[in-house]
């Protein structure tokens, strides 16, 4: 979505991006960035004792990889705006991939471009929505179109 400028972007588009698959390495170094070291995402002896029977990827390290993997393309993104309704639907397991999709869901005129508002999935390869969040994005106008 963000390869492209507000004037090119239209309510109802929809995109989807490229995957990646959460490894070990991944939840540890977010472990570690973050202190978050709760026994579900772990430890392993722990994690058998929950309903998910395995240790999981933090939430947020999931939809920070789900934001990392959407290209973002110098002078279309003016700044990140805000994040609503997030919910986290579905476990990330250690060798999952997921994947982000995207959909416009409005857009709101402000100087130089616009604010849009997507609905952001991000999706399992077993094809279930992980996370859903809506996110508002400040995106700038076409060169063209701010000379116009």
């Amino acid at each position: 979505m963000f390869d492209r400028y507000y004037d090119e972007l239209a309510i109802g588009d929809r995109r989807s991006f490229s995957g990646i698959t959460i490894t070990e390495t991944h939840v540890v170094n977010f472990a570690g960035v973050t202190g978050d070291h709760f026994g579900l995402h772990m430890d392993a002896e722990y994690a058998k004792t929950t309903p998910f029977k395995q240790r999981i990827a933090h939430g947020l390290l999931v939809l920070s990889c789900g934001a990392g993997l959407v290209p973002l393309l110098p002078g279309r993104v003016i700044a990140f705006i805000g994040m609503e309704e997030v919910r986290f639907l579905a476990p990330c397991f250690f060798g999952d991939t997921i994947h982000p999709v995207m959909e416009v869901l409005a857009k709101k005129d402000k100087a130089p471009g616009g604010v849009v508002t997507l609905k952001e999935e991000i999706i399992n390869q077993r094809g279930e929505t992980v996370i859903s969040a809506r996110i508002n994005i400040w995106v700038a106008s076409s060169p063209s179109a701010q000379a116009a």
